[in-house]
């Protein structure tokens, strides 16, 4: 005999029913006149060390089912394993909310049963129609035509298929969405098609995907909701998350920081030049080996070069210059990090370097550095591996070769305050100004099974975070490369959030590269005007996109071939087209919301600004439009 649990407001009702074994949910819109489900309210996977896998338990013991004003309270178990959950079911503002907080999970045979996952409302979000995904700055893929496919990942990302790049905890499926507003970088997005038409977006509360993983104590929350008829589900899905942004994570607006930091407000007006000056002749950047007698340093600028070339850069006409100076460290680009003195004697050396950032000044630039505090080398006299992440099998946890060989990564929660504040305030003391730049946060999130600071995705995160405040602190302001959101949220600025070209090396064999089918701006309807959102690139069309969605120029350049371009007259004139145009011109877009974009045809995209500016961007008559006048462009970019 089942029972049934009723709850709910003007906006969303909610129905649970109570059956033998198992838990169903019902959830209605009257304003959509939407039903969805019933469904099951959880799957639990556990993994099982007897038997080496994991199994999915679909069926449960149901311990209470406990009515609230607002909801229920439900605690479901397993007899055999020894297991037991509990989950709160509100109703508020017209979403549901699904919290489960960590006390409420009980493991009482863990030597033989971990739970790992707790599948939310399996099959809740169904759709005929499109799919919205969190990858990249945003998928969208039309279910129908597409294969009978399976795939999961986790927000935030995995290294394993880092090119996913999933930048945010939200999705949709048809006019339904669902947000991890609590424990995001715990949360699972798992995704399907039948094959038949139908396509299917599920969020799921990871605690483990490995038999020895820590779990994070954080309490998983997440919100279900209706998409309104007449919205555009893209716009509202990032327009929901924009206000959880702003609201639950207290992320304050671009204009806000503008008033607070005299550096972030230079930063908004001037080109972000990345100076580029050395690196070893090892891992990814630098293919292959040297030839015989050939040195590993490979030198394309030296510090009086980078002065010369930003006399001709002010002559040009750009007044305002932030430079992140590469490689003047030991050994150039990542070279000996943690390792920052002396500065490389073979570019000029402290006093060639403190030459240089005179000159800059003199010119009205502010002058700081690309720093790293998360990438560690064995050839550093610094490298200590106490500090350092630990894989799950014991060792340290070597990621990918880079100028200084294999990259190995800091627990940043652990590094001294002299390892971080002291080293930033330091590295200032040399005479840097203006917005600081910290390289390598925003990657996928790692665990650490070190055995004294053993910590969880989130730790991870939160070290992160950690480190770009203590730039921002020392610095007044301070950015970061790749847009996932943990990332994104003390930063002031952010290179980029995705590309296309991560999409495009997807391998075809990942059940989810079938369902990659068209990129938009979600991160950026959820983020703009938020943070200033970097644009790389020299041509007429990345001049377009960057008015089209308020981007802000960024280059990179050296004195001499080898690694970077070559900063020369004809791309100086092509930097000073930029500047003019998409700062001069239109860099006001910067700091308002990004409140509308759609795509009336293939290659046109039309965006609006939250003062009503609408930019069109028709990409294949390479024709850009704002409020309705024909942008010319400029000759340099012909």
């Amino acid at each position: 005999m089942s029972t049934t649990v009723t709850f709910g407001d003007d906006r969303l009702q909610a129905t649970l029913e109570h059956r033998p074994d198992q838990l169903w949910l019902t959830l209605r819109a009257p304003a959509t006149g939407t039903t969805r489900g019933p469904v099951p309210l959880l799957h639990v996977e556990v993994y099982d060390k007897a038997e080496f896998r994991v199994n999915t338990l679909t069926k449960y013991r149901i311990d209470l089912v406990q009515p609230l004003p607002d909801g229920a309270h439900i605690v479901i178990g397993d007899s055999f394993r020894r297991l037991q959950l509990g989950l709160w079911l509100r109703i508020e503002n017209g979403e549901l909310v699904v919290t489960l907080p960590l006390a409420e999970l009980y493991e009482n045979k863990a030597e033989v049963y971990r739970t790992f996952t707790a599948i939310i409302l399996p099959g809740l979000l169904q759709t005929t129609g499109k799919l919205i995904l969190p990858l990249n700055t945003g998928i969208v893929c039309n279910v129908a035509g597409k294969p009978q496919v399976a795939d999961r990942f986790m927000i935030y990302g995995e290294q394993s298929r880092w090119e996913l790049l999933p930048t945010l905890p939200v999705a949709a499926a048809g006019d339904w969405l669902v947000l991890a507003t609590g424990g995001a970088a715990e949360t699972e997005c798992h995704v399907a098609t039948d094959g038949a038409g139908m396509g299917t977006v599920t969020f799921a509360m990871s605690f483990r995907q490995f038999w020895p993983d820590p779990v994070e104590p954080e309490t998983r929350v997440l919100r279900y909701a209706p998409i309104p008829a007449k919205a555009d589900p893209v716009v509202f899905v990032a327009k929901r998350l924009r206000r959880h942004v702003v609201e639950d994570l207290q992320k304050p607006t671009l204009q806000q920081r503008l008033s607070e930091s005299p550096e972030l407000a230079y930063l908004h007006d001037a080109y972000i030049m990345k100076l580029f000056y050395a690196v070893e002749h090892n891992g990814i950047m630098m293919q292959g080996t040297p030839q015989a007698g050939a040195l590993s340093f490979k030198q394309v600028m030296n510090f009086a070069e980078a002065g010369a070339l930003l006399r001709k850069v002010r002559a040009a006409g750009i007044d305002k210059v932030v430079t992140q100076s590469v490689g003047w460290n030991p050994r150039g680009h990542d070279g000996l990090w943690p390792t920052r003195f002396p500065i490389e004697e073979r570019l000029g050396g402290e006093s060639g370097f403190r030459q240089l950032l005179a000159t800059g000044h003199s010119l009205g630039f502010q002058m700081n550095v690309h720093d790293n505090y998360l990438s560690a080398y064995r050839s550093s006299p610094d490298f200590d591996p106490e500090l350092l992440i630990h894989d799950q099998w014991g060792g340290l946890m070597g990621l990918g070769e880079w100028g200084g060989g294999i990259t190995y990564i800091h627990w940043a929660l652990t590094l001294p305050a002299e390892r971080l504040e002291g080293e930033i305030q330091g590295v200032k003391a040399l005479g840097l100004t203006g917005a600081g730049y910290i390289d390598g946060m925003g990657n996928p999130l790692y665990r650490d099974y070190h055995p004294r600071h053993r910590g969880t995705r989130t730790g991870y995160a939160r070290g992160t975070q950690r480190i770009i405040e203590a730039a921002k602190k020392v610095y007044g302001a301070a950015g970061t490369e790749c847009g996932f959101l943990y990332a994104a949220l003390p930063a002031d600025s952010m290179v980029q959030g995705g590309a296309e070209w991560m999409l495009k090396a997807c391998p075809p064999h990942w059940p989810v590269t079938a369902l990659l089918e068209k990129r938009v701006p979600l991160w950026h309807l959820a983020l703009h005007g938020l943070l200033i959102h970097e644009n790389h690139g020299e041509t007429w069309g990345a001049a377009m996109n960057a008015i089209l969605l308020g981007g802000h120029p960024r280059t990179e350049w050296s004195a001499n071939p080898g690694v970077m371009p070559v900063l020369t007259d004809g791309l100086l004139a092509k930097l000073k087209a930029h500047y003019d145009l998409v700062l001069k011109k239109f860099g006001h877009l910067q700091t308002l919301e990004l409140t509308d974009y759609h795509e009336p045809n293939d290659g046109i995209t039309t965006t609006r600004f939250a003062d009503g500016t609408e930019v069109t961007a028709d990409f294949n008559h390479q024709e850009l439009i704002v409020n309705g006048q024909r942008v010319d462009r400029p000759a340099a970019l012909a």
